[in-house]
């Protein structure tokens, strides 16, 4: 294409890297949290739901598993940088699999047990509740055990140490210039760009 005159070569890549996946996993259980959202700003129908499981699961949506998600996106981009070991990439896509299925399976039968009217903070609740709380349940330890593999991704850099090679994510910017890890006080004064 050209703009007044000048060729423009436009040719994005998009790397799928485990970053990449948390990212897009966060877009969306937020977006999912947000549809749900919709149905709550209905005021007679957000009367009914209310101090239900719907909004259990709205809220967990939302928030909790988007922030938890960018949080661990954020803390793979930046761990190669940060000690100068690579996470094993196939580790970190088994993760990502296992924590977004078991995620989903925890908080998407919420919403149906928010609609058919299960309350909040019980700690008991009729046998009518119980196929749907199993399945969340069955989540809930899957999401547990599949995070449990990232202090394991983390001890395994760790052992193997293995150096940075490539950091494709990184190829612009000023980090790359440094060591891996960066030493302290890598410049004396602020360097321009």
């Amino acid at each position: 294409s050209t703009i007044h005159g000048m060729k423009i070569n436009y040719n994005p890549t998009l790397y799928y890297n485990p970053t990449l996946w948390w990212a897009l996993g966060f877009i969306f259980l937020f977006s999912m949290g947000g549809f749900t959202g919709i149905m709550l700003s209905n005021s007679s129908i957000d009367i009914i739901l209310h101090d239900t499981y719907y909004v259990v699961a709205h809220f967990h949506y939302v928030l909790s598993m988007g922030a938890v998600f960018s949080i661990i996106a954020g803390f793979i981009h930046w761990y190669p940088l940060i000690s100068g070991f690579t996470l094993n990439r196939f580790y970190l896509n088994i993760q990502f699999v296992s924590i977004f299925i078991g995620v989903n399976l925890t908080f998407f039968p919420q919403h149906f047990l928010g609609l058919r009217g299960m309350p909040r903070r019980y700690s008991d609740y009729p046998d009518s509740y119980l196929g749907w709380n199993i399945v969340s349940s069955i989540g809930s330890l899957i999401s547990i055990l599949r995070l449990s593999i990232l202090i394991f991704i983390i001890w395994e850099s760790m052992s193997r140490k293995r150096k940075i090679v490539n950091i494709f994510f990184l190829n612009s910017s000023l980090e790359c210039f440094n060591s891996f890890p960066p030493l302290g006080h890598s410049y004396n004064e602020v360097p321009s760009i």
